[in-house]
């Protein structure tokens, strides 16, 4: 129950707003450079609400000091004002930046939590309103006017700081998973490069030295030479082999049309994976899942039934992006723009297959394959005539047992941080509203 110090305000008496410079200042693409002041877009807002510096554009210093508007500071919050990433909102942490004229900068004014407004804006009921308001034009658009009029209810000060450590606690621990699985992904990726794309044990051993890191038991395992083969030189006894020759079932899904959905007379049941669900750390993100009836899924779809362990791999739009099907997505099911690999042999050879595929070679051979049409996009055909080298069997045994280690490490960080994620969404807007007691949830979001 919320305490007598709540009150009800709007949006604009608790913030001001800064909007992007659109004068002739405006950064052109000419004023763009490789290294610089970031110039952020909408694009540049992940889910998580932060910002990212994927694809990011620059300007120099000197472009920035011209700017009259839109400069933003540590802390700030960016909001999307226009477009289908409308009500998108980020916590800026750049010391120096500015802003797209598509962004407005929501800044708190003195004795306002600016973390508050950043869960105020990000909650069901923040971005319920940036849908309700926008202006209904065929490209949805909001003004800095319509967002500070948004009705909220705020607490004191000192209550507004409680709901926020409580909230960011949660957050802290979720970007410690990101960190971490990022690490462990670097890991796994160094050892499979050294051993299965630089052959650096094979190497040392024509050399006569020991490989780095690496001890003895280990080092007899791996040739003593390379030979030549198709794809140059590799390892001697080591064998290369075609996705397809390795799979039982190489196929894509199908978007179901509208006259089947309108049709089918069950609920939505089964989860339905697009590309845009599978992000660059190969982890399926479940809250963005889409759902279709069962009907078509066993019906006119069943040929994209997923299994576990099935590798995704992303042939249209975005290329290239990998996931592995976990057990709590079995059965689920996808569309055209993902392919999924189904291997005759997963316990033995989906360590070797998923990183093979995450890896440069792969990468880029994918990317030349790509036909040009309404979108790229990579076939079937393509992705069956990949090549992965096979080692030996000690050696695919020991880079079983090594990588399936960090694995379940980085999809157990996976799993907490969904669960951390579900939490905070449960107790975001029952704090925001004063539905829960302070003390309640931060017991509920204590977290190790």
């Amino acid at each position: 129950m919320k305490s007598n110090t709540w009150r009800e305000t709007t949006l604009g008496e608790l913030a001001d707003f800064i909007n992007g410079d659109r004068g002739k200042n405006y950064p052109g693409v000419a004023d763009r450079v490789n290294v610089g002041i970031p110039f952020i877009n909408t694009g540049h807002i992940l889910p998580s609400g932060r910002l990212t510096q994927d694809d990011m554009d620059y300007i120099t210093s000197e472009k920035y000091n011209q700017l009259g508007s839109g400069k933003v500071r540590p802390g700030d919050i960016v909001y999307c004002l226009r477009g289908s990433t409308i009500g998108k909102t980020a916590r800026n942490h750049y010391e120096e930046g500015a802003i797209a004229s598509s962004l407005v900068i929501v800044r708190a004014k003195p004795e306002v939590n600016q973390d508050y407004l950043y869960y105020f804006l990000t909650s069901p009921a923040g971005q319920q309103l940036a849908k309700s308001n926008d202006n209904g034009s065929a490209q949805p658009n909001l003004s800095a006017k319509t967002l500070s009029k948004y009705p909220l209810l705020v607490p004191s000060f000192e209550e507004q700081q409680s709901i926020v450590n409580t909230l960011n606690a949660i957050d802290n621990k979720i970007e410690v998973n990101t960190k971490l699985n990022q690490t462990l992904e670097e890991m796994v990726q160094a050892i499979f490069k050294s051993w299965f794309v630089d052959f650096d044990p094979v190497k040392a051993k024509m050399k006569g030295v020991q490989p780095e890191g690496m001890d003895a038991a280990t080092v007899s395992l791996f040739p003593e030479k390379l030979v030549e083969s198709e794809l140059g030189l590799i390892p001697e006894g080591w064998q290369i082999a075609t996705l397809k020759s390795m799979s039982e079932k190489i196929s894509k899904g199908t978007t179901p049309s509208k006259k089947d959905l309108a049709a089918a007379e069950d609920e939505a049941s089964i989860r339905f994976i697009k590309v845009k669900d599978i992000n660059d750390q190969g982890e399926i993100l479940r809250d963005s899942l889409e759902i279709i009836p069962d009907s078509i899924h066993v019906g006119k779809l069943k040929r994209s039934i997923l299994e576990t362990n099935d590798i995704l791999f992303s042939i249209a739009g975005t290329i290239g992006r990998v996931a592995t099907v976990d057990q709590d997505l079995n059965n689920v099911n996808t569309n055209q723009a993902v392919a999924f690999v189904r291997l005759k042999d997963k316990k033995r050879y989906l360590p070797l297959v998923y990183m093979a595929l995450r890896e440069n070679r792969l990468q880029q051979k994918a990317l030349a394959s790509i036909v040009q049409g309404v979108q790229a996009n990579l076939s079937l055909t393509n992705v069956g005539e990949m090549e992965v080298v096979i080692p030996s069997d000690e050696v695919l045994e020991l880079w079983n047992k090594q990588y399936s280690s960090i694995f379940k490490m980085i999809k157990s960080n996976f799993a907490q941080s969904r669960d951390l994620s579900a939490l905070r969404d449960t107790l975001l807007p029952k704090l925001l509203s004063g539905e829960i007691e302070l003390g309640q949830a931060q017991e509920l979001a204590e977290v190790e």
